[in-house]
């Protein structure tokens, strides 16, 4: 019976194995050598020749000490490729050592005769040479580069240990190296989860073993350090099975996780934050496919001052825009956009303007006067339990606005409209996701009719960090010290980061301003699998250093009126398929019956005017049900 094949991870260790033996064998040749050429040299400047027995003598006792000195200062440990300060400090170190154990167990042997005190001098000289240049030409070769980090350990910043892999982890060192002492941490040691390099070292910093290494180091750095001690996290993607451990970890032993995002400039170590916490990596948002939707053009946001409106209207602002329309009815919201822009780098006009788009007399006569060519429709009611007590204020900000912005928009020929939507408006529960519905089916209907101004829909779940969302809500509850409320310990949601929904919607909006075909189309996010609400709130618990299974950390209140466990992206007789752009799927199925679902909108619009919350609760499900076509369900990809 054959035995088993090694794994991957066993045939990396056993190669770092392999290689720590060939570096610690080069080490011992390089003391024989230095010391053998150190006596010849001496020799070399006086007129005798030196002894056989006192070159045979010093080479070999030297070696002896270099054989037990160079591991126990674990000059062996450090991986050439990433030479820094720490290792000539410790090749320094290992040497003089060496040094001050070869000459009291020579002068045992043969009390030093005949051999010169100044081949000490040479032989170190020679031998720093010798384990130095290696280690530095394999460093070279490696960055194309000499140049290495020079820093001195700052006591008064806390002690931390990096967590990555092993390119992770030299991308991180290099960065703190780049800071020339303003580095915020001191890295005491370094873990990589496959522990493919345990007992190594990486810029002269060691690699203490795996995960289950960070307990025991953690317990001694709280023992000895005045600050609470540092996890930092070296990884270009957030790993949320990782980050969860090591939140655990922080909890446990008071420590304080944070960051490390290469490339960042000032924000390069910063605290995880709760978009760390998805279940997948966040994408950057690419905005070159949105380019030619913005450059040159003249953009309208509405709800401009909001989560999205405002990130929205901060990506514009990259892409070139002829002039930049800031439209909002909030005066808060509107300031501080409008002070953000002015502040930032712009080479275009921009307008802030305090309005309702309710408001059709004022969106006429703002729509004459910019002449919009791009309208970014954000604006929307959007939280659950508000508009469940004001259904009348939900219908006429998210239905009788979109017909505005429909109406005003095709009157004025502006070139594309997006409407932005939510996961609720799928079998919606809530006057919120059900007016959203309505105003899906009002921009396909809208879509059908001769115009040149194009139309789109752009649905996605949860944003992390919105105003009333989640996030921000257990983030207020952890600070005023718990309990966190979560409705329903099984339900679920999907979530995304503000620059990814921002980013995604530019592009959703470019394809359909691109391609005729594509008027009227409806897209959704790849938004990855739904997240655990009552894991989400142990985790941030977590993430801020308190205990999520202490007396009253966590409370289960109960689901709010129109809420539901769950949340879908598409209905089940919707079909998805992918689309130019990764991360956006287009979706498409039965259309409604628009004589229907116009008649149904009238009646609708007629009950918000005559402010009769149930006629227009009545009103607003029964679109919805004109909208939730009854045909056979198709899986979506």
């Amino acid at each position: 019976m054959s035995s088993p094949r090694p794994s991957a991870r066993e045939k990396n260790r056993n190669s770092a194995r392999w290689t720590m033996f060939r570096v610690a064998l080069y080490d011992l040749l390089a003391g024989a050598a230095s010391m053998w050429a150190a006596v010849e040299i001496r020799y070399f400047l006086d007129p005798e020749d030196a002894p056989d027995l006192i070159i045979f003598q010093s080479v070999l006792v030297f070696s002896l000490a270099c054989a037990l000195v160079f591991p126990l200062t674990g000059l062996h440990r450090g991986v050439w490729r990433f030479t820094a300060l720490n290792d000539v400090t410790r090749i320094v170190r290992s040497i003089v050592l060496a040094n001050l154990v070869f000459l009291p167990i020579l002068f045992l042997i043969n009390r030093l005769d005949d051999f010169p005190r100044t081949t000490i001098l040479i032989e170190i000289t020679i031998l720093i040479g010798l384990l130095l240049g290696a280690r530095m030409l394999a460093a070279a070769w490696r960055s194309r580069s000499l140049q290495n980090a020079f820093q001195f350990e700052d006591r008064t910043k806390p002690a931390a240990i990096l967590v990555g892999s092993e390119t992770e982890l030299d991308d991180a060192l290099r960065d703190l190296g780049r800071r020339n002492g303003s580095s915020p941490f001191r890295i005491k040691a370094l873990v990589e989860p496959d522990a493919i390099l345990a007992g190594r070292a990486i810029r002269g910093v060691p690699v203490i073993g795996g995960l289950d290494a960070l307990p025991k180091a953690l317990t001694s750095l709280v023992g000895v350090e005045k600050e609470p001690p540092r996890l930092v996290l070296a990884a270009q993607q957030s790993d949320a099975v990782l980050v969860n451990q090591l939140l655990r970890f922080a909890a446990k032993h008071g420590a304080r996780l944070t960051r490390s995002r290469p490339g960042k400039g000032p924000d390069a170590f910063s605290p995880i934050e709760a978009a760390d916490l998805l279940n997948r990596p966040p994408r950057a948002p690419h905005l070159e496919p949105a380019r030619s939707l913005i450059e040159g053009k003249c953009v309208l946001v509405t709800g401009a001052g909001g989560t999205i409106g405002s990130e929205l209207s901060r990506l514009a602002a990259q892409l070139n825009p002829k002039k930049l329309i800031l439209l909002d009815s909030s005066e808060a919201n509107l300031y501080e956009i409008d002070l953000e822009i002015a502040q930032g780098e712009r080479n275009f006009v921009w307008r802030p303007v305090l309005a309702d788009v309710r408001d059709a007399g004022l969106m006429n006569q703002i729509f004459l006067e910019e002449k919009p060519q791009v309208v970014l429709h954000a604006a929307a009611l959007k939280h659950v339990p508000l508009s469940e007590e004001n259904p009348i204020e939900a219908v006429r900000t998210n239905v009788g606005g979109t017909m505005r912005m429909i109406e005003t928009s095709k009157k004025h020929g502006v070139g594309i409209v997006a409407l932005i939507s939510t996961d609720k408006a799928v079998d919606p529960a809530n006057v919120m996701g059900a007016s959203k519905r309505v105003a899906e089916l009002q921009m396909q209907m809208a879509a059908k009719g001769k115009s040149k101004t194009r139309l789109c829909v752009v649905r996605f779940g949860n944003v992390l960090g919105s105003t009333g969302s989640v996030g921000p809500l257990f983030e207020r509850q952890i600070e005023a010290g718990g309990p966190v409320t979560v409705t329903d310990p099984e339900a679920t949601r999907y979530f995304m980061t503000v620059e990814e929904a921002s980013g995604l919607v530019l592009s959703a909006a470019a394809q359909t301003e691109a391609d005729p075909k594509r008027n009227g189309a409806l897209y959704v996010f790849d938004m990855g699998d739904p997240i655990s609400i009552l894991q989400f709130a142990r985790q941030l618990i977590r993430l801020r250093g308190k205990d999520p299974d202490a007396p009253g950390a966590v409370s289960i209140i109960g689901m709010r009126p129109g809420e539901k466990r769950h949340e879908a992206l598409v209905y089940g007789f919707e079909e998805t398929a992918s689309s130019e752009v990764d991360g956006i799927w287009s979706v498409s199925g039965p259309m409604a019956d628009d004589a229907l679902v116009k008649s149904g909108i009238e009646s609708l619009c007629a009950a918000a005017e005559l402010r009769d919350p149930e006629a227009v609760k009545s009103a607003l499900y029964a679109v919805c049900a004109l909208g939730a076509h009854t045909g056979p369900a198709k899986q979506g990809d």
